[in-house]
């Protein structure tokens, strides 16, 4: 579903990413994990065609994501970590728009809100303003955002950021029922709040992939019980 190829980036002569190379495959969860810096946010803004890279390339389902933009983000939805949203919005007008914008047909907008809302737990705030939830609840909002239209790719950037500890189990549980049937690429610190989604962990340092493989796997080669401390041991002196 997704296919990133020797993708490299450099902003002001400093090098954020070189050379990665990853795959994402229908029913499969990749988390991927680094520093601030190491170029998680990059990739994903990359992968998503909201940046283009140096060198390399990208498909998603097939398409080529610098030449075929528009029908490649279509195939996608993407949560940022700060997602944007009106504020003065209320949750179901601003879903509404977004599935308009995402060429979804009145009659099928209602129903496709519906199916978001209860997948995202919005349904108790769907009249409210965006700027009177707290930042879990927006971060949610995101996430409805990214799943209009079911995409068959979702990449999502810290989709746990703001959210208390039964917020983060409840989006653990949805994204693991979610790569079921998808693709899904998330950037995250919280490795032990997903290492249950992770079919596989992607390991970025300064910019280049150093692991990518299961969280068994990467346990065993760095010898650690935890995945996050198998992370911590992989990343060396940029932990």
């Amino acid at each position: 579903m997704l296919a990133v190829r020797a993708v490299a980036k450099s902003f002001a002569g400093r090098r954020a990413l070189a050379g990665v190379s990853l795959d994402v495959a229908t029913g499969e969860a990749v988390l991927l994990v680094g520093r601030n810096g190491a170029g998680k946010t990059t990739l994903l803004r990359i992968v998503t065609g909201y940046l283009d890279p140096d060198a390399g390339d990208v498909t998603v389902a097939n398409l080529a994501v610098a030449r075929e933009r528009a029908r490649a983000q279509a195939q996608l939805g993407y949560l940022p970590e700060h997602a944007p949203a009106p504020a003065e919005a209320t949750v179901r007008d601003h879903l509404y728009l977004r599935a308009r914008q995402k060429g979804l047909a009145k009659a099928d907008a209602t129903a496709a809100i519906e199916r978001v809302v209860a997948a995202a737990a919005l349904a108790d705030v769907i009249g409210r303003p965006i700027r009177a939830l707290s930042k879990g609840f927006r971060q949610r909002v995101g996430l409805a955002d990214a799943l209009l239209g079911e995409p068959p790719l979702l990449v999502l950037d810290e989709p746990t950021s703001g959210l208390d500890p039964v917020q983060t189990a409840q989006m653990r549980e949805y994204l693991v029922g979610a790569a079921r049937e998808r693709a899904v690429l998330v950037s995250s610190h919280a490795v032990a709040d997903l290492d249950a989604l992770a079919t596989r962990v992607a390991v970025l340092r300064a910019g280049e992939l150093v692991a990518c493989d299961t969280p068994a796997a990467l346990c065993e080669r760095a010898g650690a019980k935890r995945l996050d401390d198998a992370v911590v041991k992989l990343l060396g002196d940029a932990a």
